[in-house]
C-alpha cells in the first residue's frame, strides 16, 4: 500500500513498526486514511503503552458516537483485562474513580466528557495522552461543543502525546494539533489527502467535447510549462490517448504503453522537467513519485482509482515538520466531460473540505446537476432523506443519494391530522424518535372530545379481503414488470400485506430483489423478491395506507450522530412497547408522516428520559428548522 510518513527524525521502520514505536514511545501520531473501515491501527500499541506506562497518567480516548464507543470498549477490554486500566464514561461513578486514581484509559464521547469537565477530579487529573478518534466526525457531530472541550484539554495539557485518526486532512485543525503534540509523526495512507497536505493547487474545468478539453489542456500547459514542472497526463480512454499523442506533437511527450517503457520513464524521473509523461492509467509498477503537475484528461471509473493516481506526488510533498522551505507548487488539473460529470459532487466536496477556490461556472454546473438529480428523484417519488427528516436539513447533500425536495404528494395532508392531539398504536420502533404507528383517535384541542379513527378495525377488514381474494390460486398472479410506486401484495408467513415499491434495479429476472415499503403492517422498508409479490386488486389499491410514520420533532441523537444506531432501540425497550397506545401533540405533518411532541410515559417526559440515559436530546433549533422546511414547501 502507498503511504507517506513524515516525522522530525528519519527512520527506517515499516509502516506498522513506526506507528507502534511512536505510540509506545509516548510520542504523537496523526493517522490520515480515507478507508471506509474503522481506523483501529493505533488501538493495540496504545493499549500496550497504557499497560507499560499507564499507571503514571490518564489517557483520554474521545470518540464521536456511542456506537464507536462500544466498538472500542470491546477492543480495549480484550487488550486490557482489568477495569483499573480502562473504563467508559457511560457511568460517571466509574469515570470519577479513575480520575481520582490518576491513571488508566478513559473512553468517552464528546458530550459525556463535556459533562465532567467542570468537576475538580477532571481539572486536576494528570492527563498524559489525548486520543481523538475519527477527528472529522468529532468536528461534524460535536461542532462548537467539541471545539470548546478541545481548548479546555489543551489548557490542561499544553504539550502532550496526541493520537489522531481522521479521513480528511483538515489544515487549520492539524496545525493547531501539531502545536500541542509531542514529537509528532504524520502517517498518510491516502495520497490524495497527502497531496492536500502538500498544498496541491486544484483546478477543475468542464468541457463538452474532446476539442474543448484539448484547448483547456493546451491553455494550462502554456501557463504551467512542462519546461519548469515535471508534468504527467492521465488519459483513461485509449482513443483519446492516441489522439493526444498527435495533438501534443509540439511538446516532448513520453508515452507509457507497458513495462517496456520502464527504463525510459526512470530517466524521465531523474530529470527536473522537459518531457510530458502520458499515461492511460495509474501504473504502480513504475513507481513514479516525483510528479509536480498532473492533468486528469479523463476521470477513471471509480473515486478509489482517482485517489490512487495521486501517489505520483509522494516524493515532492514537503515535510511540514521540518524547517525546509520550498517554492515548488504542486498542481492538479481535472478535465470533466459530460460522461464523467457525475464525479463533480465528490470533486467539489473535496475542494470545499480543503478550501480550494471554486469558479462560478463550476458552481453553476454543480447546482444544475443537483437540481436535475432532485427533480428526477422527485418525479420517481424516491424515498425522502432520513437525515433531513431527523435534522431538518441534510449534512451531506452534494453526495447524498436520497430525495430532498417535497412533492405535491408529500404536501397532501388531507388524510392525516396536522394539528391537535392524537393517540396512536405503536407498531414498530424504527429509531428512538421514529415509530411506525396506526392512528387510534384524534381531537382538535384539549377542549374537544376524542374522535375514534377505527384504523385497527379497517386493518382487520382489509386482511379479510386479502385472504379471501388470494384464497383462489388463480388470483395469485406474480408481478412481472414492476414499476416504482406500484402497490403490490407481499405474501408473508401467515398473511398477505400491501406494499409499495420504492426501488427497482435494472434486472427484471424472477429472482430480482426490489425494495418495498409496507403500507399497513408497518412503514418499514424491506427487500423482497419479485416472486413474493402479487398483483393487488384495483379496489384495494385505492384504500389509504393504514400505517404511518410518527416522528418526534427536534429529538436527535445525544452525541450529534447523523442517524440513530440500531443498538439504541434495545436501550429504550423498557420505555416503549409495540402494541401500546400513546398520546402526543401534533406539530405539523406530511402526507404519511406526523411530527409530534410531548410524548408522556406515566407522568415522565419521554425526551427527558432519553437525555437522562445519554441517548437523545431535544434540540429546539432542529425543531424550528423542520417547521421551516415543511411550511416553506407548503407555501
Amino acid at each position: 500500500m502507498d503511504c507517506l510518513v513524515h516525522r522530525q527524525q528519519s527512520a527506517k521502520e515499516s509502516e506498522h513498526d513506526v506507528l507502534s514505536s511512536q505510540i509506545i514511545g509516548g510520542n504523537s501520531v496523526l493517522l490520515i486514511d480515507s478507508a471506509k473501515r474503522n481506523l483501529d491501527d493505533y488501538v493495540q500499541p496504545l493499549c500496550q503503552h497504557v499497560r507499560e506506562k499507564g499507571n503514571q497518567f490518564i489517557t483520554i480516548l474521545l470518540v464521536a458516537t456511542r456506537k464507536r464507543l462500544l466498538e472500542l470498549q470491546h477492543q480495549v477490554s480484550v487488550e486490557l483485562d482489568s477495569r483499573e486500566f480502562a473504563t467508559c464514561c457511560t457511568t460517571n461513578q466509574q469515570a470519577t474513580e479513575m480520575l481520582a486514581r490518576g491513571h488508566g484509559l478513559l473512553l468517552a464521547t464528546t458530550k459525556q466528557l463535556g459533562a465532567m469537565q467542570s468537576e475538580q477530579q477532571f481539572r486536576s487529573a494528570p492527563i498524559g495522552c489525548l486520543v481523538f478518534d475519527e477527528l472529522e466526525r468529532l468536528l461534524a457531530y460535536g461542532g462548537s461543543f467539541f471545539q470548546a472541550l478541545k481548548l479546555t484539554l489543551y489548557k490542561l495539557c499544553p504539550s502532550t502525546q496526541i493520537v489522531v485518526t481522521t479521513r480528511l486532512w483538515l489544515a487549520e485543525e492539524m496545525e493547531q494539533l501539531l502545536r500541542h503534540a509531542k514529537q509528532p509523526l504524520l502517517l498518510f495512507k491516502d495520497l490524495l489527502e497527502a497531496a492536500a497536505y502538500g498544498g496541491c493547487s486544484w483546478q477543475v474545468q468542464m468541457g463538452n467535447s474532446f476539442e474543448e478539453q484539448l484547448q483547456q489542456l493546451l491553455a494550462y500547459l502554456q501557463t504551467h510549462s512542462p519546461q519548469h514542472q515535471r508534468t504527467l497526463i492521465y488519459c483513461a480512454r485509449h482513443e483519446d490517448f492516441l489522439e493526444l499523442k498527435k495533438q501534443l506533437s509540439s511538446y516532448d511527450v513520453l508515452l507509457h504503453r507497458g513495462r517496456q517503457d520502464k527504463q525510459r520513464i526512470e530517466q524521465w524521473q531523474r530529470k527536473h522537467a522537459g518531457k510530458i509523461l502520458l499515461l492511460q492509467a495509474h501504473a504502480p509498477e513504475l513507481q513514479v513519485e516525483n510528479a509536480q503537475s498532473v492533468v486528469h484528461f479523463n476521470m477513471p471509473p471509480t473515486w478509489s482509482q482517482f485517489r490512487k493516481r495521486f501517489a505520483v506526488y509522494k516524493g515532492e510533498i514537503r515535510n511540514a515538520l521540518l524547517p525546509v522551505e520550498s517554492d515548488q507548487q504542486l498542481r492538479s488539473l481535472v478535465l470533466l466531460d459530460r460522461q464523467h460529470e457525475q464525479s463533480l459532487p465528490q470533486l467539489l466536496e473535496f475542494m470545499q473540505h480543503h478550501s480550494q477556490p471554486i469558479d462560478e461556472q463550476l458552481a453553476k454546473a454543480h447546482s444544475q446537476l443537483l437540481t436535475n438529480r432532485e427533480e428526477s428523484l422527485m418525479a420517481r417519488q424516491a424515498v425522502l432523506c432520513p437525515v433531513m427528516l431527523l435534522y431538518g436539513s441534510c449534512r451531506i447533500l452534494p453526495t447524498c443519494q436520497y430525495r430532498h425536495l417535497l412533492s405535491d404528494i408529500d404536501r397532501n395532508c388531507a388524510t392525516v391530522p396536522s394539528g391537535g392531539l392524537i393517540r396512536f398504536q405503536l407498531l414498530k420502533i424504527c429509531t428512538p424518535s421514529h415509530f411506525a404507528a396506526r392512528l387510534v383517535s384524534q381531537r382538535a384541542s384539549t377542549k374537544c372530545h376524542w374522535q375514534s379513527l377505527s384504523m385497527q378495525q379497517r386493518y382487520a377488514e382489509l386482511q379479510q379481503q386479502l385472504r379471501s381474494h388470494f384464497a383462489t390460486t388463480e388470483h395469485r398472479v406474480a408481478v412481472s414488470d414492476v414499476q416504482l410506486q406500484q402497490i403490490c401484495v407481499r405474501q408473508m408467513t401467515d398473511s398477505f400485506e400491501r406494499v409499495c415499491v420504492t426501488f427497482v434495479p435494472n434486472s427484471s429476472a424472477p429472482d430480482t430483489t426490489v425494495r418495498v415499503k409496507h403500507l399497513d403492517l408497518s412503514t418499514v422498508i424491506h427487500h423482497a423478491k419479485l416472486s413474493e409479490l402479487f398483483i393487488c386488486p384495483l379496489e384495494l389499491q385505492q384504500v389509504q395506507p393504514l400505517a404511518l410514520d410518527v416522528r418526534l420533532s427536534g429529538v436527535v441523537p445525544y452525541n450529534g450522530e447523523e442517524i440513530w444506531q440500531s443498538s439504541d432501540n434495545v436501550l429504550i425497550s423498557d420505555l416503549l412497547h409495540p402494541g401500546g397506545i400513546y398520546e402526543v401533540h401534533v406539530d405539523y405533518a406530511l402526507s404519511q408522516t406526523i411530527f409530534v411532541s410531548c410524548l408522556q410515559l406515566n407522568a415522565q417526559d419521554y425526551a427527558e428520559q432519553l437525555q437522562i440515559r445519554q441517548l437523545g436530546l431535544l434540540d429546539e433549533s432542529v425543531k424550528k428548522r423542520l417547521s421551516e422546511l415543511i411550511h416553506d414547501k407548503e407555501g
